[in-house]
């Protein structure tokens, strides 16, 4: 890992979640399946409170200007679009991608875990990696139990 100020170990953090919610977001938007899509709008809104929790703990440290997320994760979700419009309404293809997009946010926090942190900051960072790492398993759970 390439050693980061706190500051922009927050403000990947912030970005990330802002990614996830997004992404989960479009995936909602590209399932039939209504518990799907449900639980897609929870992982989002989620995201979005995790990005609020940690934006005053960035802007102690002058950083958290406002985001429309990475480019990485606008890459992401346009390859949603995409694999929608190509393959139709494919509730497991959405969930596989949107399952693969949640493992980089898995990965950005350990990283993160494993770096330099604000001590503030950290017990929140931690309790959201714990969250994260069960959810994810979640995920890649219903992407073997949903039908193509």
């Amino acid at each position: 890992m390439v050693e980061r100020t706190e500051r922009e170990v927050l403000n990947m953090l912030i970005e990330t979640c802002r990614d996830g919610a997004m992404g989960f977001k479009t995936a909602a938007d590209h399932v039939d399946n209504r518990e799907l899509r449900a639980m897609f709008l929870t992982l989002a809104e989620e995201r979005d409170r995790f990005a609020a929790e940690l934006v005053p703990h960035a802007q102690r440290l002058g950083g958290a200007a406002a985001s429309d997320g990475t480019n990485i994760g606008a890459l992401h979700r346009k390859w949603i679009d995409l694999k929608s419009a190509l393959v139709g309404q494919d509730d497991r293809a959405v969930v596989v991608e949107a399952s693969r997009g949640d493992r980089a946010t898995v990965h950005v926090y350990q990283d993160a875990i494993e770096g330099l942190l604000p001590p503030e900051a950290r017990d929140i960072i931690e309790r959201q990696f714990g969250v994260f790492q069960d959810e994810h398993e979640k995920l890649a759970n219903a992407a073997n139990q949903v039908r193509a």
